[in-house]
């Protein structure tokens, strides 16, 4: 009887050591997405969307092919005459229409912008999240495809949010074409933004159980938290930011952005920290500054590249 017992206590932990960080696996990478059509009638509804404007505005819609075997969705938006553009990457759960908001912003400092659809959301293809190690890849895509579309010489920068910002941290350290990035409310690693939700949502103060759930996320789909670390390296990085986050952001801390500006060392960096703002509204809580300050930092990695560039 006892040897049962023990038999069956051993089966029971076994069980959960598998079973529970199956569970806090597919909770991550399996987010509770809208659709993307409820994204276009939620942003008319908030106000972020002017539903005449979106119609009349010119647009491409795209469909091109990431190289993780799957067709990644975009919508072009440009300007005659300009060989500037900006690729904007939304946060979790949401669509490329949670961009829209910035079209005109960059419309009037002469940039064409290409709303993207995350891998998983939208209408792009991807089985899961993987917050940034394979969306890094499809932004490279991206650029990839703009430099065909408007030749070598192209300026082309990145503008994300929450997970289109971390993505946007993690693609710049492997590919210096890209003229700019600018982070909005961007998490700095993965396992610390993990281990910072385990204990505020569920309650949870148990590390390893993050370092199981990890475990078998890279035994499902080949990558771990560990591998998802913007600030890793991000020194080496020479490609200016500019760092963005409200103060009164309650998912991602701010001291994530903080953390995030003093390991750039490289090349020039900004930070705009916006009072009264959550998570992703800094720019609906103070659209004014917010356009003022993205225009001052264009303004100067506009002039550094003309400036490097033997074409302009």
């Amino acid at each position: 009887m006892v040897w049962f017992a023990v038999a069956s206590a051993f089966f029971v932990l076994c069980l959960a050591a598998v079973s529970i960080p199956l569970y806090f696996s597919n909770l991550i990478i399996f987010p509770r997405k809208v659709e993307y059509h409820e994204t276009f009638a939620m942003g008319v509804k908030s106000g972020e969307i002017n539903a005449v404007h979106f119609e009349q505005i010119e647009k491409e819609e795209l469909f091109i092919d990431s190289k993780h075997g799957y067709q990644i969705h975009g919508m072009f938006f440009s300007v005659e005459n300009s060989k500037k553009a900006v690729i904007i990457a939304h946060g979790i759960t949401w669509s490329l229409f949670g961009s829209f908001k910035y079209v005109e912003m960059f419309h009037k400092r002469g940039y064409h912008v290409l709303l993207c659809d995350h891998r998983y959301h939208g209408l792009s293809g991807g089985n899961h999240t993987s917050f940034g190690f394979f969306e890094k890849d499809d932004l490279c895509a991206w650029v990839d495809h703009l430099f065909e579309k408007l030749g070598s010489h192209a300026f082309i920068g990145l503008l994300g949010e929450s997970l289109g910002a971390a993505s946007s941290l993690q693609y710049i350290k492997e590919d210096s074409r890209v003229g700019f990035c600018i982070a909005d409310c961007p998490f700095s690693d993965l396992t610390a933004l993990m281990r910072l939700r385990l204990a505020l949502d569920f309650k949870i103060r148990f590390s390893p159980l993050i370092l199981l759930t990890s475990f078998v996320t890279k035994i499902r789909y080949g990558w771990g938290f560990r591998e998802i670390s913007p600030i890793r390296e991000l020194e080496q990085v020479e490609t200016p930011i500019l760092f963005i986050h409200g103060k009164e952001d309650r998912f991602i801390p701010l001291q994530m952005s903080l953390d995030l500006f003093r390991k750039k060392k490289k090349g020039k960096k900004h930070l705009y920290l916006v009072p009264k703002a959550g998570h992703a509204q800094a720019f609906l809580t103070d659209r004014k500054k917010y356009e003022e300050r993205v225009f001052h930092f264009l303004k100067e990695i506009e002039i550094l590249h003309v400036k490097r560039d033997p074409a302009q």
